[in-house]
């Protein structure tokens, strides 16, 4: 069964139009994939200049869409015109606006090379440039299930300029899965031949989990009632997130017999910031008389605990320039946490970083930089390590296994050494939600096969702190940072 999760993108490059690219794989009755390719162009980074309607923005976008052998199959290359406001300062700008293509394309990998620019941006128009991937899945038999995307309303509206599938209008939130403030949304999805898959009547449930802890939040499981199976079923839930902080969530849907027994599951992240919570209060004495450390350390606390921190929490992070900031957001940071249930103690991430700056450093890296040293820091000791260091015809690689994370238990990590010299092991397989996973990641260890065969290995560091993301031979653009 593949991952069910929509790829997730970020877009932000430093420049000033922001925009989002999704990928999502929907399927005919027949079975056979196509993508709709969505563009959200976020309107508050686009500059909007005096027109014959008022006030209007445009983008001009390139589109390049290659295979994995690097031959272009599609190309586009248009303007992407925002609707015209009465007032530059208009409401209608504060939201991002969408632009959707079909593509019917053979199973692979695909790389999709994209240029936006903002012909009204001053002093000079500067062109954005993004690189996402994507996979294409073959034709699909008995029982399949769309990506999962996410929208601000769902009605029966026929509206011009309104996003309609299966007669459901659908104001669809294209951010990578980063909301901002959603006072509502909504979850979709597409079921297909369910009744290849049981004959009996069947509901589904939606749970929304912390992704760090695995753990369901309260209030925020839903269930349909029962319903005949099918050969096709559109369906939304309402999702009622505004009681959640910021943070990085699951949300999993599971498809169950009456007696509750689950016969599938799939899941998508999403980031959520609430630019409503309070800010906590701390002074640069509070950290001198609890802490003391010379910036250069802190600099490094500060980059471990990203591996706790929620998403606005990181965004802070990122726009420290002084040490006296640096000094008021990491008291603040472990004042949040202090004495609450299931957040760990200042004295409990100390040892843990300390430890793994001993233990999982490599050539390349500090120890609290390393795959072993995130997974240490962030789920604690594990409480088995097991090491194989001289299998035949396999790289070096350990097994570390926790016998409970929040509500998944029996959950294991694979790293391996694929260079037998930095000693850097990355990660290369875990069961853990929200981590990377390869089912194939024995294959992965086999040299002798890769040697043979020329193939190089299928995960593989990209550019600064990135990777691919297996799941279960699906792949999907994953960036650390946004862990």
């Amino acid at each position: 069964m593949r991952g069910g999760v929509a790829a997730l993108f970020s877009c932000w490059l430093n420049a000033q139009v922001l925009f989002y690219i999704e990928p999502v794989r929907f399927y005919t009755l027949e079975g056979d994939p196509y993508v709709e390719l969505f563009l959200g162009v976020d309107a508050t980074s686009v500059a909007y200049v005096p027109g014959d309607k008022g006030y209007q923005g445009m983008v001009d976008f390139t589109l390049v869409l290659k295979n994995k052998a690097d031959q272009p199959v599609y190309a586009d290359k248009f303007r992407f015109t925002l609707p015209s406001v009465l007032d530059s300062q208009s409401a209608q700008r504060q939201r991002i606006y969408m632009d959707v293509r079909r593509l019917r394309l053979v199973p692979g990998l695909y790389t999709l090379e994209v240029e936006a620019r903002d012909p009204n941006q001053q002093p000079r128009p500067q062109t954005v440039k993004a690189i996402t991937q994507f996979e294409a899945p073959p034709p699909a038999r008995g029982f399949f299930y769309s990506d999962l995307l996410f929208a601000r309303r769902i009605g029966r509206d026929t509206a011009a300029g309104v996003y309609q599938r299966h007669g459901l209008a659908l104001d669809l939130w294209i951010a990578n899965g980063f909301l901002v403030d959603p006072d509502t949304l909504f979850l979709y999805g597409e079921l297909y031949r369910v009744d290849s898959l049981t004959a009996e009547p069947y509901y589904l449930r939606v749970r929304v989990l912390d992704a760090q802890l695995s753990k369901e939040m309260p209030g925020l499981t839903l269930r349909q009632r029962p319903r005949r199976a099918g050969p096709f079923e559109a369906f939304y839930f309402p999702l009622p997130v505004q009681s959640l902080s910021s943070g990085v969530y699951l949300v999993q849907v599971e498809l169950c017999r009456n007696d509750g027994e689950v016969l599938a599951s799939w899941y998508r992240r999403f980031s959520l910031f609430s630019t409503r919570e309070p800010l906590v209060q701390a002074s640069e004495a509070e950290y001198d008389a609890l802490y003391g450390f010379p910036e250069n350390q802190l600099d490094e606390l500060l980059g471990a605990a990203t591996y706790l921190a929620t998403p606005v929490e990181k965004s802070f992070m990122k726009a420290l320039n002084t040490f006296a900031d640096k000094k008021r957001f990491f008291v603040a940071f472990w004042k949040k946490r202090e004495g609450k249930p299931g957040q760990l103690s200042f004295k409990e991430f100390l040892q843990r970083f300390q430890y793994a700056q001993q233990h999982f450093k490599s050539s390349l890296r500090p120890g609290w930089k390393t795959d072993r040293g995130r997974v240490f820091i962030q789920y604690g000791p594990p409480n088995d390590m097991q090491f194989f260091y001289n299998e035949p015809d396999k790289y070096p690689y350990q097994i570390w296994t926790y016998n409970q994370l929040g509500a998944q238990s029996q959950v294991f990590f694979v790293f391996y050494d694929p260079d037998l010299i930095t000693g850097d092991y990355p990660l290369l397989h875990s069961n853990k939600l929200g981590e990377i996973q390869n089912r194939n990641w024995r294959a992965f260890l086999l040299r002798a096969r890769a040697a043979a065969t020329g193939e190089t290995e299928l995960y593989q560091r990209v550019g600064s702190g990135s990777a691919f993301l297996f799941r279960d031979d699906q792949t999907i653009g994953f960036t650390r940072d946004d862990r």
